[in-house]
């Protein structure tokens, strides 16, 4: 009886090593198709890494033809920018040409005022009225001289360009040419009025 154990054992051990082969050989076919699955997974990475890599450097090609395409856009729409200049050298024109014939009125008020005081000082002497016109007189220089300096330095660095141009052989545009010549007028009846 003792064969017949034996065989039992070894029919049992022939059945677990059966199984086990059965198992080897499902793991190593489990494996294998895992290394085939890691070696394609590879594959796919480096693919995938070199799509990356070519498709960054499409993003930047693009990025900087977008910005030159800009550029040259903004250059392109240099007629707006001349527009929108000649705009405002219009305003600028208009604004100063209002400004001068402001001046021209404010000096014909003070030549009034002072051909006034001159008749006040005939016909009145030293009266109380005579010294409020002279007061008023007086204090007119000082109460415009922070609006005359700051007309002056935002015009000043204008003046010393323009000359330039204009010593070159360019002509000031006949508007201003009168305005100019009506303000030197008005200046030299101004002097001669004070004397």
């Amino acid at each position: 009886m003792e064969s017949e154990s034996i065989s039992q054992d070894i029919e049992a051990l022939e059945r677990d090593l059966a199984s086990l082969r059965a198992s080897v050989e499902g793991d190593s076919s489990n494996f294998a198709t895992l290394e085939q699955q890691v070696a394609e997974l590879r594959e796919n990475l480096l693919r995938n890494r070199e799509s990356v890599a070519e498709r960054e450097a499409r993003l930047a090609e693009k990025q900087q033809e977008l910005k030159e395409a800009k550029r040259l856009e903004a250059l392109t729409a240099y007629e707006d920018d001349l527009r929108s200049q000649r705009e405002a050298a219009d305003r600028a024109a208009t604004a100063a040409t209002d400004f001068l014939a402001a001046l021209d009125a404010y000096d014909d008020e003070t030549l009034k005022v002072r051909r006034l005081l001159k008749e006040m000082r005939e016909a009145f002497g030293s009266d109380e009225r005579v010294a409020d016109v002279e007061a008023a007189v007086q204090d007119e220089p000082s109460r415009l001289r922070g609006t005359w300096e700051a007309v002056m330095a935002a015009t000043k660095w204008r003046l010393e360009a323009q000359v330039e141009e204009t010593v070159a052989g360019e002509e000031l545009p006949q508007d201003l040419q009168d305005l100019a010549q009506e303000r030197r007028r008005a200046r030299i009846k101004e002097y001669f009025a004070k004397s």
